[in-house]
């Protein structure tokens, strides 16, 4: 019993520190956005001053008007420069923040949102990923109670777990370099278990911590233009129609892409905790490939698409979530062929009874090199193919989370210059049936 509760405190102290770090981040992330917002405004305010004539080298003063805390005290500072007329303009920092307010809450929610999706995954993967030493523990007490017949000097004793408690403790969340090592050689075979344990912990964390950055690093882009375009509306919305407009629009534009974003990031979190709704039925792949395939003719009239359904074929799955799966792979493969290509949907049974479905471009492909990373979250295997096409980098991780909940798996061929297919492989209704 004293055991397992000692494997539990570990598994939260791992959890706790793991989360501190995150709030951490949250914190510096938004300081450096507010700094940066700050001095764009400021940049802003002097060129619609200066225009072309603007230099770095202008008289700037900075003022405070005091305060009673060190917020107020912010709030009150004026900063001021002196124009090509000689006239002294100010900027109150009060009406700084006032301008970003909108835009820190939509950050604020975000990153509220994510903390507490990754605390809820991180406890059950920490719980889970520890559950070994639970066992080890367990068993490790079991032997060293028994008495032997004869004196073993390999039943382990009262001793040794403390010797195994300490070492656990003096590892440091922090460091993912450290392993445990407590110079018995008796205890080798529990260090090597515990070790590779702790890494595999770790880099569940490491990619934990890469999707979060991932995640603002996407959000801060049209947070960026949303500032950038209200700033144009306040200056020169009223008397510019054109500018109107065109603000509207990018207004626009980004709100749905943050939206698309955030709905995404959501249905991946949910679905890491095992909470996305699935509900399993006998569904046509074929009529899912027909009604993707129509849809496909009438929203994208760029594109020349072919489908062939060999035979009608059945799977057991959600069919609302496989028709989405589809939709991901005709979207990439419509976003990466020219004008007038080539996009062929197939549906139909291997040699290896698996119901399978394809979905092939003549676009301009992938180097070999990038296939294994396409379906990690934010990846992209070119640099210019970033979210001006209008994907988030989430579509292939949701394709493949789908996939992988109706137990197939997803082949990818891709030449540059040449096009890429994908081919989706799920067992098919009788396979199920007959395991089941």
């Amino acid at each position: 019993m004293n055991a397992t509760k000692r494997m539990t405190s570990t598994a939260r102290r791992f959890s706790r520190a793991w989360m501190g770090e995150l709030f951490w981040r949250y914190i510096w992330l938004d300081i450096v956005l507010i700094v940066i917002g700050i001095i764009y405004l400021i940049y802003s305010a002097e060129k619609a001053v200066y225009g072309m004539e603007w230099s770095p080298y202008i008289l700037r003063r900075f003022a405070a008007n005091g305060g009673n805390s060190l917020w107020q005290r912010i709030l009150g500072i004026v900063y001021s420069f002196q124009g090509p007329d000689g006239l002294m303009h100010e900027i109150a920092f009060r009406s700084v923040f006032e301008s970003i307010k909108p835009f820190g809450l939509i950050l604020l929610c975000f990153e509220g949102i994510s903390w507490i999706c990754s605390a809820i995954a991180s406890g059950r993967k920490t719980r889970r990923l520890l559950r070994p030493l639970d066992e080890i523990a367990k068993a490790a007490r079991e032997l060293s109670m028994t008495p032997p017949p004869v004196k073993d000097t390999h039943v382990l004793d009262e001793e040794k777990f403390h010797d195994l408690e300490a070492a656990l403790n003096r590892i440091s969340p922090g460091q993912p370099g450290e392993k445990l090592h407590t110079g018995d050689r008796d205890l080798e075979g529990l260090e090597d278990a515990i070790n590779d344990l702790l890494q595999r912990v770790h880099e569940s964390y490491q990619q934990q911590a890469r999707f979060v950055s991932d995640a603002s690093h996407e959000l801060r882009t049209p947070i960026a233009v949303i500032q950038g375009y209200v700033n144009m509306l306040a200056r020169w919305g009223k008397e510019d129609e054109k500018v109107l407009d065109e603000s509207i629009a990018a207004l626009k534009s980004e709100s749905d892409y943050m939206k698309k974003l955030v709905e995404q990031l959501l249905f991946l979190a949910r679905g890491d905790i095992g909470k996305n709704h699935f509900e399993l039925q006998k569904v046509s792949l074929s009529e899912v490939m027909k009604e993707a395939y129509e849809e496909c003719l009438m929203i994208d009239q760029m594109h020349e698409y072919h489908l062939k359904c060999d035979t009608e074929v059945f799977v057991l799955g959600d069919a609302a979530m496989l028709k989405q799966c589809v939709r991901v792979f005709t979207d990439n493969a419509a976003k990466y062929t020219p004008e007038g290509g080539e996009i062929f949907l197939r549906a139909y049974e291997n040699a290896q009874s698996m119901v399978c479905f394809e979905i092939q471009d003549s676009g301009i492909g992938m180097k070999g090199e990038d296939v294994e990373h396409i379906f990690e979250r934010f990846y992209r295997s070119d640099p210019a193919r970033d979210r001006n096409s209008g994907g988030t980098g989430l579509g292939l991780s949701i394709a493949k989370w789908i996939v992988d909940r109706h137990s197939g798996h997803i082949e990818v061929l891709s030449r540059e210059g040449i096009g890429t297919r994908f081919t989706v492989c799920l067992p098919a209704v009788e396979a199920l049936e007959n395991n089941r």
